[in-house]
Parts: C-alpha cells; structure tokens; sequence
C-alpha cells in the first residue's frame, strides 16, 4: 500500500470487504459499522479510515465519500439502495488480482479472515441490531448518535438482544450482560 493514496487504500479495503462473501452489504450503515469493527481489530486500518461521532455512532467521510463516488476504481462496485453495496464484475476482478498479489502475507489472510467472519456477523443483523451492539461495545459512540437513547431503552435492549440470541449473534451470557445493563 506503500506510494498509494488513501483513497485508494480505503477504497481497496471496500473491494476486500465486498468480496470476503459472495452477498452485497445490505445498508451504507452495516458498510459503516463493518469497515469500524474491523479498524478496530487491526489498528493499521485506522491510519487509513477515520471515525468520529456521529448521528448513527461511528461514521467515517472517507467510508461514505468512497463507497457512494470511487475515485481509483470507479467501476469496482455500486450502491443500489434495495440490494445493497455490491461488486461489479470489474470488482470481483480486482478483488481477485488483490488475493493473489497478497496471498502469502500473513497479515493479509488474517485481515481477510477478519472481513469474512465480520461479513458473517453484521450482513444478517438488521440496522437497529447492529446499532445496539455498536453502541454497548463502544458507548462513547452514542455521544452525537440520534437513535441511540431509544435503542438502548430497556424494552428496546431485550427485543434486540433476543433477536441476536435466536440468531446467534450473541452468546446467553451476553445476552444476560446486554439486558441486565438496560
């Protein structure tokens, strides 16, 4: 990634996202909270993609203004708002000459495991689902949030939190943990 703009970084991590599984990104949202989970877990992400407090918790311009206009591969994929984000055919041959250049790096296959099981988390979770989780994990983020007093509401937490049980999402201890809190 070296001599490479940021844009173009953030832009890639996009393309490796939307091809660790063969489904698009239901939400800009869920484009949102996935590209964050993962910055979190391997903080050389975050030298590329920035989060601050926002309406619906961690946002990034950089996320957004990539996802919606591409600048270094604008035919990479598309934001259709009944499907999703999604690979173009022009995506999924990027993302494949970015598996093999990258394949025997160790921390790229790590990097790639980590949008694979985030993808299998996140991608079934609905917006309010997700939001919850957010925002129990990093509560700092409910700070500018427009939704978060109601999705934290104790009645709102135990809908949520059983929703994420029966779709095991969470565990029964977190479950306990996430309507004790409320």
């Amino acid at each position: 990634m070296e001599g490479m703009e940021e844009a173009e970084i953030v832009e890639r991590y996009i393309i490796l996202l939307l091809g660790a599984a063969d489904e698009p990104i239901p939400t800009a949202i869920h484009v949102q909270k996935e590209l964050f989970a993962l910055a979190k877990a391997n903080p050389r992400m975050g030298d590329f993609i920035r989060f601050e407090k926002h309406n619906f918790g961690p946002y990034s311009t950089e996320v957004s203004d990539s996802s919606k206009h591409p600048v270094f591969h604008p035919d990479a994929y598309r934001m259709d708002r009944s499907s999703g984000l999604q690979l173009t055919a022009e995506g999924k041959r990027i993302y494949q000459s970015l598996i093999k250049e990258n394949s025997s790096k160790p921390r790229f296959n790590e990097l790639l495991a980590m949008m694979r099981m985030v993808r299998r988390l996140y991608d079934g979770l609905t917006v309010d689902e997700l939001l919850l989780l957010i925002y129990v994990t990093y509560g700092e983020y409910t700070e500018r949030s427009r939704v978060s007093d109601s999705l934290l509401a104790p009645a709102n937490r135990r809908r949520l939190a059983a929703s994420l049980l029966r779709k095991g999402a969470i565990t029964e201890d977190r479950y306990a943990e996430l309507v004790s809190q409320g």
